[in-house]
């Protein structure tokens, strides 16, 4: 399912007046299941949240989804369609606490790919809660206190 419906746009901050309950930062690994391998239970899950204005994304994950593009006319009009999400803004306070994340990853003898570093950072930041189904995010919740919703994941 293609982010096609208004959420708000551009860089934003939760809206304090939504339950915080049902506000995700949708990691790229549920946009694939929806979109690219049509699982029923992700899009419409997606669906409801997207048009709730509670799906949020930032940018890591608008790149990763970018990049799996089939074409240019894909890239394009997929930029289009997730630009209109709110994007979580990242600061430098992002980009210290992904390497703290990894770092303490690497004292445990783990590595995760330091996009999913980003990812998580944003979400903790935030305090947004990260919904995926990348077991990557397991190794991180076990070093830092990622919030996790892993709906979907086998």
């Amino acid at each position: 399912m293609k982010p096609s419906l208004s959420a708000g746009g551009g860089e934003s901050t939760p809206d304090p007046d939504v339950d915080g309950g049902d506000v995700r930062l949708i990691d790229t690994s549920v946009w694939i299941r929806a979109d690219r391998k049509k699982q029923k239970e992700f899009q419409q899950r997606l669906k409801g949240l997207v048009i709730a204005g509670t799906a949020y994304i930032c940018w890591p994950i608008h790149v990763e989804l970018l990049i799996g593009a089939k074409d240019q006319d894909s890239f394009s009009s997929l930029d289009e369609q997730l630009s209109v999400l709110p994007h979580l803004p990242m600061t430098d306070k992002t980009w210290r606490e992904s390497a703290n994340i990894g770092w303490k990853l690497a004292r445990s003898g783990q590595t995760v790919p330091p996009i999913d570093l980003l990812i998580a950072a944003t979400a903790i930041e935030h305090d947004m809660i990260l919904w995926t189904v990348d077991s990557d995010f397991k190794r991180v919740g076990a070093v830092v206190d990622l919030r996790a919703d892993w709906f979907g994941l086998n």
